[in-house]
């Protein structure tokens, strides 16, 4: 299973990586205004979101939209043991840092922390997906633990470019499903 998934991952970053600069753009501006019409967004008040990384689908201008909107901006800090710190957000510009991998994260100093289940809304990447609501992430783990954190009843939408979803993912029984998936093409919705 685990040479599976390492196979899988590699073939889909392949393929992201791939895409051109002017049609990552595009794609990720089209997917973030998508992401702030759905009724998981605008109903909430408290949102968790990532930064992008490398060639994932940009979200920094959805970050600061969440701030403009007098969201509750929620963002993730990598620490040991596969586990997500939650930290709220008020200023891109001055609560960020480089963290671990190079990733944009909260910063240590003056770290505001925010428990699961207090968030509304959990906007996560990924490295693949499937049609079943089945998510790929990058190997730590760090989302299906945060997963089983957050009330039941908080969506989780993942953001993609349409080209990371696959025919079927590789699944254990830790591994936990999302709610939605927003690629360019439109929001794919799993029960």
């Amino acid at each position: 299973m685990a040479e599976a998934k390492r196979l899988l991952r590699e073939k889909v970053l392949s393929l992201r990586a791939a895409m051109n600069r002017d049609e990552r753009t595009m794609y990720s501006q089209k997917i973030q205004g998508l992401v702030t019409q759905t009724p998981e967004f605008l109903e909430a008040n408290t949102i968790m979101l990532f930064l992008n990384f490398r060639d994932e689908i940009e979200t920094t201008e959805l970050t600061q939209q969440v701030l403009d909107l007098g969201k509750r901006l929620v963002l993730p800090r990598c620490a040991p043991k596969g586990m997500l710190i939650l930290s709220q957000i008020r200023d891109l510009e001055k609560d960020i840092e480089p963290g671990r991998w190079g990733i944009r994260e909260p910063k240590l100093e003056g770290l505001t922390r925010v428990l699961p289940e207090e968030i509304d809304c959990i906007v996560v990447p990924g490295v693949a997906f499937d049609r079943q609501g089945n998510r790929l992430g990058y190997g730590g783990g760090y989302y299906d633990r945060l997963f089983e954190r957050v009330r039941e009843t908080t969506p989780k939408i993942a953001l993609a470019f349409h080209c990371q979803i696959v025919e079927s993912i590789p699944v254990e029984v830790y591994d936990k499903k999302i709610d939605a998936l927003i690629t360019e093409r439109g929001i794919m919705r799993f029960d």
